[in-house]
């Protein structure tokens, strides 16, 4: 019987420093690929708050060459919003990365779930949903610390697709990917932007310029004239005489 296990990735909290702020360039040759992240709000925080947590997502990502591209998801998208439990037993997805990456966010925490977790991953999912955020432990979170509700949100988000994007349901030290965060990291994260670690920036650079050589190599088969458009029942054509 095949075991699959239920990768949690959470976001922890617990005090505090400040940082310098790092913002993100418009300069879009910075980037390394393009990713497009669905959010679908069953919370219902409201469009106003998700916009101004998309946009602080896109910044995090930056310095590492993420360029986040966002969309709604409809709240109506039952085939797109499966939970796929899958795991690799060597901790890293063999997987390729999805071509939309969803997030939902809930408005409570399920019973049993680890008292400090904002919410979770599913860096493996070979389908549906690949992280889940819950509002009540964001609002927690937002009101015992000096970070807004959307700033942690964003970071909540952000922390999550990072574990999607690295493959991998591991933590770091420091920076974004942090496993336990202290009220130090969120009194930074109230005013700057907490990016990956180098080399975890490093490994996503490497995984999106693997994807987009794929993703490119796909529109070629697929482009007219190519062998997959010559080819015939009794096998690929030949241009010109016999």
């Amino acid at each position: 019987m095949r075991r699959t296990t239920f990768w949690i990735a959470s976001t922890w909290l617990t005090t505090l420093s400040a940082a310098a702020f790092v913002p993100a360039s418009d300069n879009s040759s910075q980037f390394e690929g393009q990713i497009i992240v669905s959010a679908y709000d069953f919370a219902h925080i409201g469009s106003k708050t998700l916009t101004q947590s998309e946009q602080l997502v896109t910044r995090i990502f930056a310095p590492a060459g993420v360029d986040a591209q966002w969309t709604t998801g409809s709240l109506s998208d039952v085939e797109h919003l499966v939970h796929d439990f899958s795991a690799t037993p060597s901790g890293r997805c063999n997987t390729p990365l999805p071509a939309i990456l969803r997030v939902q966010i809930h408005s409570r925490s399920p019973n049993g779930f680890p008292s400090q977790g904002l919410g979770y991953s599913l860096p493996c999912a070979g389908q549906g949903v690949q992280v889940i955020i819950f509002a009540d432990r964001v609002e927690a979170v937002s009101r015992t610390t000096v970070a807004s509700f959307y700033r942690v949100l964003a970071y909540a988000i952000a922390h999550e697709l990072g574990h999607v994007l690295l493959r991998s349901s591991v933590h770091e030290q420091s920076g974004l990917m942090k496993g336990v965060w202290t009220k130090t990291e969120w009194q930074r994260a109230a005013v700057t932007v907490i990016a990956f670690a180098p080399h975890d920036a490093s490994f996503i650079a490497g995984e999106l310029r693997v994807t987009k050589t794929r993703d490119a190599a796909q529109r070629q088969i697929s482009a007219p004239g190519t062998i997959a458009d010559l080819m015939t029942p009794e096998g690929p054509t030949t241009r010109g005489g016999k």
